[in-house]
C-alpha cells in the first residue's frame, strides 16, 4: 500500500516528529543534541523555516515550523541525514539511524498550534524524564518562558503573539497554558505523531 501523500504547501506549519530506527538513543550526550541544534539552525537559514518549538528526546525529536516554500521534506531530508551521518561517524556505526521517514502534522488553526506548543514542551515530562517542562534542557520551554535566551533559529515573538503582544504579559501566560496540561488526563491528540 503506497504511503500518503506529505503536505508540503508554502506558507504552512507542521509538528514535526523523527524517531530512531528501533528506539536507538540518537542523543548519547549533550555533544549530540548540541550538534542537532546547530544543524537545525543552517537548515532553518537555509531553507528561511520559522522554528516556533523543538524538543529533543533520547529516542526522537519533535520540531514546530513554518516553511515559506514547500521544503519541508527536503529540508527534514538535509536534516536528519547531515546528523545520523555525523553520528554514524562518531560512534563507529553503520545504517539508518531514524527509522522511517519522518512524522508531520499539518497545523489547522491557532487552538491546533496551542495544543501542539503545549505538547512538545510536556513531551519529556509525559515520559518521566522530568517533573516540570522548565526543568527540560533540550527543549524550547525555557527560551519561550523568559526564563533564559533562545538560539537565534527559535521565533520566540511569533509563538508569544499568540499569547499577548507584550512579552512581560505573553511569557506567564504561555507558562500557564503550558502547566495547565500538566494535570490532563487525556492524551493529547497529536501523540499519535511520533508515538510520544
Amino acid at each position: 500500500m503506497p504511503r500518503p501523500t506529505r503536505i508540503d504547501i508554502a506558507g504552512a506549519t507542521h509538528h514535526i516528529a523523527a524517531l530512531a530506527v528501533e528506539k536507538e538513543r540518537v542523543f548519547r550526550e549533550p555533544a549530540d543534541r548540541k550538534r542537532l541544534l546547530a544543524l537545525l539552525e543552517a537548515i532553518a537559514e537555509c531553507y528561511q523555516w520559522s522554528c516556533g518549538a523543538y524538543c529533543l528526546m533520547g529516542t526522537h525529536f519533535h520540531l514546530i515550523v513554518t516553511t515559506p516554500a514547500p521544503t519541508l521534506s527536503r529540508g527534514m531530508q538535509h536534516l536528519c541525514g547531515s546528523y545520523a551521518g555525523w553520528f554514524n561517524w562518531k560512534y563507529g556505526r553503520r545504517g539508518h539511524l531514524f527509522g522511517r521517514r519522518f512524522g508531520s502534522v499539518l497545523i489547522v488553526s491557532d487552538e491546533h498550534l496551542l495544543e501542539a506548543h503545549r505538547y512538545v514542551a510536556l513531551n519529556p515530562v509525559r515520559a518521566g524524564l522530568c517533573r516540570r517542562p522548565e526543568s527540560w534542557r533540550w527543549g524550547s520551554f525555557r527560551a519561550l518562558a523568559g526564563l533564559e535566551a533562545g538560539p537565534p533559529f527559535l521565533d520566540i515573538d511569533d509563538v508569544l503573539d499568540l499569547f499577548a503582544l507584550r512579552r512581560k504579559v505573553a511569557q506567564p501566560a504561555f507558562r500557564r497554558f503550558v502547566e495547565a496540561g500538566t494535570s490532563d488526563d487525556d492524551e493529547v491528540p497529536l501523540a499519535r505523531v511520533a508515538g510520544g
